[in-house]
């Protein structure tokens, strides 16, 4: 399946490249554009996200923007992204202020630049939507990463750090160049966001059919049941696909054909024509494929491009002496063949339909062929 480029992110990298070029990165222009809580705004409060304190700040905001913003935009699309990113920038500076006027008044009148709030932002959705999946947090040799450590064990030590780097920086009377209240601001909205959207269910549930396509993959069946368990056709398209599978796998064509029958009318629907490919190559496998009903096996034969795929279920097809569509699909079967230039092939074909169904249309549409 062809994965989207993820345009909010990299449209957000581009523009601040382009501000680090264009913006001399000297004390004034922080204190110019950036956010000051002694004298905050909205504008302020804008311009600060996109300007940072030379390229060495700005290339560290971007390996995270780039790392966690692609996972989280293809999650969520552009929108909600752009969405999730503002909001967690102006809830990072939200809370830089209010630390400022609270627990650290060193940093009343500091200026503060930077995307890293709004990132924070990425991360504090990304560990609640993706917390099951492992990080590396060590250079085990020159092509792997070693000491692997599930996602959300990887949040949580970055959340201490930034606690620990916040708490201990409160007392001091000179603020370092870390926003340590701004990360935690940001990552919190990024949080409750993550939490208001449903991220954590996404989570799971896309977790869960992973560990499904793991254990089809390896012929675990019942595996691939067990995780499937706790989710209906209604969470994910492909959980009746995926079903259906696992049955056929452990040889229940019973259990196995209503859900891929499912699937495939419901891939139709959405014009995912690879999905009922596959259930339909599964029906077949099963023998099954003639217990569609025929506008639906049109739509599959008119969506599908993959044409000795479509040979393949119309072989299977005809051989059905009993089926009422056998003329219908007996005549596409010898135009598709014609298509792929078997002609010797599609002419038996025709002889066969005209042997078998002599008073049907089709059969006279055979005949005119054959003429030919």
């Amino acid at each position: 399946m062809r994965v989207p480029l993820p345009l909010a992110t990299l449209g957000m990298l581009g523009v601040n490249t382009a501000i680090v070029l264009w913006l001399p990165s000297r004390a004034e222009s922080v204190e110019a554009w950036g956010f000051v809580p002694a004298q905050p705004s909205l504008v302020s409060a804008l311009t600060s996200l996109f300007v940072h304190a030379g390229w060495l700040h700005w290339l560290k905001n971007a390996l995270f923007l780039g790392l966690f913003g692609a996972y989280v935009e293809r999650a969520l699309g552009a929108g909600r992204w752009l969405t999730l990113y503002f909001a967690s920038g102006f809830g990072a500076l939200g809370v830089h202020w209010a630390m400022s006027l609270t627990i650290q008044p060193s940093l009343y009148r500091e200026g503060i630049v930077g995307a890293s709030g709004a990132i924070s932002g990425l991360v504090g959705y990304f560990a609640l939507r993706f917390y099951r999946r492992r990080v590396r947090l060590l250079w085990a040799s020159p092509n792997r990463w070693g000491l692997g450590v599930p996602m959300w064990v990887g949040v949580l030590l970055w959340v201490l750090l930034q606690g620990a780097g916040a708490i201990l920086e409160a007392g001091q009377p000179t603020p370092s160049a870390i926003g340590y209240w701004a990360h935690l601001g940001g990552f919190a909205t990024g949080l409750l966001l993550a939490l208001m959207w449903g991220a954590g269910a996404q989570g799971e549930r896309e977790f869960a059919l992973e560990q499904v396509t793991r254990a089809l993959q390896q012929g675990a069946a019942g595996d691939a049941l067990r995780w499937l368990q706790p989710l209906s056709p209604d969470d994910a398209p492909q959980v009746s696909y995926l079903k259906g599978a696992a049955w056929a796998m452990l040889g229940d064509a019973d259990e196995a054909r209503p859900l891929l029958q499912d699937a495939l009318r419901r891939a139709l629907q959405r014009s995912d024509y690879e999905q009922a490919s596959a259930a339909a190559d599964l029906l077949c496998e099963l023998e099954q494929l003639h217990t569609l009903d025929a506008p639906t096996l049109h739509a599959l034969f008119q969506g599908v491009r993959d044409r000795p795929r479509a040979l393949r279920w119309l072989e299977t097809l005809t051989r059905r002496p009993d089926l009422p569509e056998r003329p219908e699909w007996l005549l596409l079967h010898a135009r598709l063949l014609q298509q792929q230039g078997q002609t010797d092939a599609a002419h038996a074909v025709l002889q066969r339909l005209i042997a078998d169904h002599p008073d049907s249309l089709q059969a006279d549409l055979a005949k005119l062929q054959t003429r030919r």
